[in-house]
Formats: C-alpha cells, structure tokens, sequence
C-alpha cells in the first residue's frame, strides 16, 4: 500500500507541475501584459554599448527606452564595433543625457520617441465602442479629412508607437491616419486577457465607422502582428468593410503561431496541441481569465475566407515568432494578396531592417489608392 501512496503522490505531483507548465503556455498565448526586456548598456562617446544578441546586432536604426520609468528615448544607428559579447552602435539622437556609468535600459523597434514626431499637432481622441466603452487613438490629419483615412493596427502587448513607421508614409503622402487602440492592446481599454482578433475585430470596425463619420471617403487599414486578426476577421463578417488592407508581419494562424511558441521554448510538440485545447475548453478558459473560448479554426485565416479589397504583405524569413512559411501559405491561398518580403528581420522590424523595402512597398500601395480616390472625385 505505501508503494501505491508513493505512485499516487508522485503523479499527482507530476500532473500538477503539468498543469502548472500548460497554465503559463497558455497566458503566454493570450495574455495582454507587456514583456519588455531590459539590457545593461552605456553611452562610450557619441555611441551606446550593449550586450550582443541577434537583436542588437541586426543592421537598422533602433530605439533605446531609459530614464527612471523608461521615459526616454533615444534614437540608436549602425554598428560602430562588435566583438562576441558586446554591440557599440552610434547614438542619432536622445531626449536626454545619456549616462557613462551602465544603467538598465529596453531595446526596441520603436524609431520615433512618441506621435509629436510625426506631427506636433497630432490629436489625442477617442473611438466610442458598441458595447459603450471607448478606446483612446491618435489622429494625424493630412490635406484634408474628406479623403481616405488609414487605420493603423498594433499588435498584442505592445503600443501605438510601434505604428508610427507606418503612419510616417501616410503622412508623407498627405493622408489622415488614426492610430487606434482595442482592447487588451497595451495601451488600449483592460481586458483580462485576448482572444487573438476573435472579439477585438469589432473594436476595428468602430474605429472605421469614426472615421467614417469624421469625412473619410474610404478607409485603409495597416496592420502589425495580431492586428491581422482584427482586420481578417472584419473582413470574415463584412468583405467590403474598408477599401485596402496592408498586413506587417501578420499573425495569419494562430495553430502555427502556437506551435512555433512551443517551439521555440524547446518544450515538447504536443504540448502545443494541449495549450491549444485548453484554451479552446468553455471551462478551462475561464479558470485563464478568458472572456470565451478560443476557436482556432476560425483563427486560420488561410482557410474560408475570401479577401476582395486590395491587400499588400510586408514580411520577412527572418521572423522567430510568426514563421514566415506561415504567411507564403496565407499568400497562396489569397492569390490577389501581393506579398514583399524584406530581408531577414525580427519580428515586426521589417521598417528598421529594411526601410526601403518596406518604404517603397507601403507608398505604392498607399499613392495607388490616392491616385484612384483622386480619380473618382
């Protein structure tokens, strides 16, 4: 009898340190807390030393979050030097004095310290919600409000800084942007945690219905990452509910997406498929804090669903987090969607890798629209 207590006690031991492993998959899956890393790094003249990774490395132009609450910023050039520990990149421009002495810091892709850099007279508004919220935007206005607007989407865990590098081409070419916010977005209404586009889309047709009502005569939407989801799954409910879509380094398939996080943490495969059931369980969801059970079928959106509006893809092979095989597959069932790779990026910073690529693709896309609403007119 004791060797049976001792199995018992053992398995149970064994299924909690399970439960406990599936837990934390599935909140890195669907939760809506920022992970912000913090680096060590110093300023050696006009050039910041810090730690080598295959972020710090990687060609581009970056931005460097320090200061007391990570409130400045500073915008980080080419590499000066590197040796097998350390990355010395040129410092192009801060907010305020960086110090000699190391000091803790977060490396990222955002390029622009906040929206005054775009334009200094950017408006802070807000996007009333169906279900009686509202979500905070930014508003760029460009030649005119009565012209098209672009939406531009963030992804998960993030901010609307990230957004800015495509609102620059917008304004470059004189159109109205609204930078929105959904919820669970890092900086948008709380939500306990996401349901990966499978709720939030709504939050993406309100903010097109605002613009709307505020004088644009179409919409096109850019997306980053998660924000694919909202705007695949709007179209799902309504093919014709804007006019252009522009996808960066887009979350197409979230059983892909989960797989490959599965992947990377060198966990086993079929802990992917486990993850994936709990989070698609009634019960189980609700003990991770979700508002509904995930639906991955409809989380592929390579699969029923037909895309009529004019799309561009910008991504990169060098993408750890959303595989790049994962968006060639969306491409090929979508043969109108067009899609331009950059050169190998991590994910999302196609702009910082390869600004002209991505430059030249979104102002083609977004000069094309222009030339046609110009036309109809």
């Amino acid at each position: 009898m004791k060797v049976f207590g001792v199995v018992a006690a053992i398995l149970g031991v064994l299924a909690a340190t399970a439960a406990v492993v599936i837990r934390m998959l599935a909140r890195r899956v669907v939760g809506v807390e920022p992970r912000r890393k913090t680096v060590t790094v110093r300023r050696v003249g006009d050039a910041i030393e810090l730690p080598r990774s295959d972020l710090t490395i990687v060609d581009g132009n970056y931005g460097l979050w320090f200061g007391e609450r990570f409130e400045h910023h500073a915008l980080i050039g080419p590499v000066v030097s590197a040796d097998g520990n350390r990355v010395t990149r040129r410092v192009l421009k801060t907010t305020a004095p960086i110090s000699t002495q190391p000091f803790e810091a977060q490396w990222t892709g955002h390029t622009m310290s906040g929206p005054a850099e775009i334009d200094p007279d950017w408006e802070d508004v807000t996007v009333p919600l169906r279900d009686g919220g509202s979500a905070p935007a930014w508003l760029f206005r460009g030649a005119s409000l009565d012209a098209p607007w672009v939406i531009h989407v963030q992804g998960i865990r993030t901010s609307r800084l990230v957004t800015l590098r495509s609102v620059e081409v917008a304004q470059n070419v004189g159109l109205t942007s609204l930078a929105i916010t959904y919820r669970g977005s890092g900086d948008g209404p709380p939500a306990s945690a996401s349901t990966l586009g499978q709720r939030e889309w709504t939050n993406l047709a309100d903010a097109v219905a605002y613009a709307r009502s505020q004088g644009a005569t179409a919409v096109y939407v850019v997306a980053w990452s998660m924000g694919a989801g909202l705007a695949l799954e709007l179209l799902r409910h309504d093919p014709m509910a804007f006019d252009r879509l522009a996808l960066i380094a887009p979350a197409t398939n979230w059983r892909g997406l989960v797989r490959q996080g599965v992947k990377r943490a060198g966990l086993q495969r079929s802990l992917a498929s486990v993850v994936m059931w709990a989070l698609g369980t009634r019960v189980l969801s609700r003990l991770l804090g979700m508002p509904a059970s995930i639906d991955f079928d409809r989380l592929d959106w390579a699969h029923d669903l037909a895309i009529a509006v004019p799309t561009v893809v910008v991504h990169s092979s060098g993408d750890e987090e959303v595989p790049f095989e994962l968006t060639k597959g969306f491409v090929a069932r979508h043969p109108g969607v067009a899609l331009v790779e950059t050169a190998a990026a991590p994910h999302g910073w196609e702009a910082n890798v390869n600004r002209d690529v991505f430059l030249s693709a979104l102002r083609s896309w977004l000069d094309t629209s222009a030339e046609n609403a110009r036309g109809a007119r």
